[in-house]
């Protein structure tokens, strides 16, 4: 079974230094065993083409997959069709936008034949080019507050807390007469931050910034991580029109443009929401989500660090 080492070119810097390979190996090893074998959930380590490099015991008694037979087998293999898609460039966009990590759910084939919800919290190792997940069994799991239900970074609600709860929550509120707002944000400037001071200064940003969405929002709905940099608002019960909504895009464009202190620097990022409404725009949860996507992308296009509704033409900036 192939082990995730330091790469060629860091193998011939540290040899250069005199470092013992085989020693830093073992220690790697050594390392690796210790996290897989103590976790009491499943944990697992891929390749970046998605093969099971190596996964601990918690798998069979999970999915049935005894760790030796999950070993040198796919992940896609595993994932319903429906999800392959979604959740295959979910972990892509780990290694090509240099996020550090990132929550995502899928059903996932057990030994037999049935398929059960997981959630995955996966962190891209550059160091050993591979990634490394910790998954939780989510099949039958209910209510907001269950782990499963909680992006592991953020402590916001995940992407599957959103399929669950968004459905149920667009009938009931428009069955009310009153209005569903979507607003899909996405950080401009993120990659930089990873870039220039790392990850860990990557990983602060998301956390701090989620704090501001929260704030943003109050009492008025729901902040999720979709994963990444990638985040969702929901604002039910919008009976006062649409200037409610956009008073709150424009603050969240107004505090996420906002300095953050990270470490010893200060750095700056902003923020693109798109909006979509139901029942105006829809109310199919996953047409929403993607007329929210795609007005969110005409911020971008536009110059960034704005907001702007389906359907508008106009981008507007806080």
């Amino acid at each position: 079974m192939r082990t995730c080492y330091p790469g060629r070119m860091d193998a011939e810097l540290l040899a250069a230094e005199g470092i013992d390979l085989y020693a830093l190996e073992r220690v790697l090893t050594v390392e690796r065993y210790a996290w897989l074998s103590l976790s009491l959930d499943m944990a697992a380590v891929l390749t970046t083409d998605g093969q099971f490099e190596d996964c601990n015991v918690q798998w069979e008694r999970v999915t049935g997959h005894a760790s030796g037979e999950l070993a040198g087998s796919y992940l896609i293999e595993h994932i319903h069709f429906d999800d392959r898609e979604r959740v295959l460039a979910q972990m892509q966009r780990l290694i090509t936008s240099d996020i550090g990590s990132t929550s995502l759910f899928f059903r996932f084939r057990c030994m037999d034949g049935e398929y059960r919800r997981l959630n995955w919290n996966v962190i891209f190792s550059p160091d050993h080019d591979c990634y490394f997940c910790m998954v939780k069994d989510a099949s039958g799991m209910s209510g907001s507050d269950a782990l499963a239900y909680r992006d592991a970074l953020t402590g916001l609600a995940n992407r599957m807390a959103l399929e669950d709860t968004l459905p149920a929550l667009v009938t009931r509120t428009c069955s009310l007469g009153v209005s569903v707002a979507l607003l899909f944000m996405d950080l401009d400037g993120f990659k930089a931050v990873n870039d220039t001071f790392g990850h860990r200064a990557g990983d602060a940003l998301l956390v701090q910034a989620a704090a501001r969405m929260e704030r943003c929002v109050g009492d008025a709905g729901t902040v999720y991580r979709l994963g990444g940099d990638e985040f969702v608002a929901v604002l039910p019960g919008c009976t006062s029109g649409r200037e409610d909504v956009l008073a709150i895009a424009r603050a969240m464009v107004d505090a996420l443009r906002q300095e953050y202190p990270l470490d010893r620097e200060m750095v700056r990022t902003g923020v693109s929401v798109g909006i979509a409404l139901a029942p105006e725009h829809g109310e199919d949860p996953a047409v929403l989500l993607d007329k929210a996507d795609q007005a969110m992308y005409r911020v971008k296009s536009a110059g960034k660090n704005g907001f702007a509704v389906h359907g508008a033409d106009e981008v507007r900036t806080a």
